[in-house]
This record gives C-alpha cells, structure tokens and sequence, in this order.
C-alpha cells in the first residue's frame, strides 16, 4: 500500500479553478470541500476566526441576558483561548525542534499554557513582565477548574464530579464583565508571544 496514497470525495469536492465536480451537481450538499490552493490554515488564523465569532455571540448574549447562552459563549471563547495556546506551541516548536508538542493532540489548556509558559521564561522571554499575564492565567485556571477534560461546554454534561453530581454547564455561572476582560487579555497576550517568537 503507498504511503502517498491520496483520497478523494467527488460528490462534496469543488475546485477553485474548474469549479465543481461532476458529482458535486447532482448531490449538492449544503457543506462541501474547497480546493482554494491556499496554504493550510494554521492554528493563529482559527484562533482569529474564532474570536470574531465569540465576539458577535458576547455581545449578543449581553444584549439579550438570556442565561442559557452560557455553554455556547464559554464553549466558543474556551476554543479561541485552545486555538491560541496551540498556534503558541506550533511557533515554539518551529523555533526550538526539541520542544514538546505532544499536548497538540489534547484538549487541556493548563498543559499546554504551563509547557509554553515555561519554555518562554526558560528561554529569556519577559512574559512575567506582561501586564496581561495575571488575567490570562486567572482565565486558562478557571476554565482547568470547571472544565480540565474540554468536555463540559462542548457536550453540555462532563465525565467530571461537582458536589457528587456529574457536573453540567447549566450550573456554570459567568462573571460577564470580568471573563469578557480576561478572554481579550488571553488573546492578545497570546497572539503577542506567538508572534515574538515566530519572528
């Protein structure tokens, strides 16, 4: 079998250049795959996408009040924050080889901040000198508290225990001002150092 082996879905596949498939106009889908020819979007530029959606949801969930948007604005915003931390340790790595990467296939967002956090303070970066930095931990540490398995606001009911029931987003509570404060805190410290050392 060959290891280069490439795979194809013709029937939701659309080419930026020739335009559809055969398939693609006879089993139009409401969701397809684009060969745009562009480089592959990497963590950074989700992490942007992201946090223009979790913006537009905040502002609409402040507008409106309504409590039962609490899963999806910390579903989203706890996204944008992984996104982040990821693009941070994809830049580490491009600059230090030796660097552990393994918490890219995770979901822990403590893991994978203390391994960047350590790194950049190791290596003579003035993190603890970011103003941002006491917000952007008081963010990762909260959500490590209420939800360390990322399953929480993503399924609604996590794997995890609080008060000796397995614990539900319905019952998280969000300090609107203060989280929306350390969730721009965390993106832009974030962004910052990842760029620091990508260049």
């Amino acid at each position: 079998m060959s290891k280069n082996k490439t795979y194809s879905d013709p029937k939701f596949h659309y080419e930026i250049w020739k335009g559809p498939s055969s398939e693609y106009g006879k089993n139009h889908k409401s969701i397809f795959y684009v060969e745009n020819h562009n480089a592959s979007c990497g963590y950074a530029e989700l992490a942007i996408d992201f946090g223009m959606a979790a913006d537009a949801l905040i502002e609409k969930y402040r507008i409106s009040g309504v409590g039962n948007w609490i899963a999806p604005v910390a579903h989203i915003s706890r996204q944008v924050i992984e996104l982040h931390l990821k693009a941070l340790m994809h830049s580490i790595n491009t600059c230090d080889k030796t660097f552990d990467t393994a918490p890219l296939n995770s979901h822990s967002l403590e893991t994978i901040w203390l391994a960047c956090k350590d790194w950049l303070i190791g290596n003579g970066y003035k993190l603890n000198d970011d103003a941002r930095l006491e917000m952007t931990n008081n963010i990762i540490t909260a959500y490590h508290e209420i939800d360390p398995s990322g399953d929480l606001f993503r399924f609604g009911i996590s794997r995890k225990v609080a008060f000796n029931k397995q614990k539900s987003s319905d019952r998280v509570g969000i300090s609107l001002d203060d989280f929306e404060n350390e969730l721009k805190s965390a993106q832009s410290l974030l962004r910052h150092w990842e760029a620091v050392v990508f260049r």
